[in-house]
């Protein structure tokens, strides 16, 4: 197993010590769990597009991202 070390904002890292407290984890614990998780679902979601040639537009990601980023939260579009 190889070291990867990151500098992440203060807000960042204090968060990141709080979930692994409340999940009885190290922060270190937590990270990996949350990018084998990220790699899994981004490498499924490839081979998904891979396998249909199915995706949405730019524009179309980008409406539903600034939704998101407005607060107003509705599933990815398909």
């Amino acid at each position: 197993m190889q070291t990867l070390s990151i500098k992440l904002p203060d807000e960042t890292l204090q968060r990141l010590n709080t979930l692994a407290k409340q999940s009885h984890n190290t922060v270190e614990g937590l990270v990996e769990t949350l990018l084998e998780d990220y790699t899994d679902t981004d490498e499924a979601r490839l081979a998904e597009y891979e396998r249909t040639g199915h995706g949405i537009s730019h524009e179309i990601a980008l409406a539903w991202l600034q939704e998101l980023a407005e607060g107003r939260y509705r599933p990815c579009p398909k």
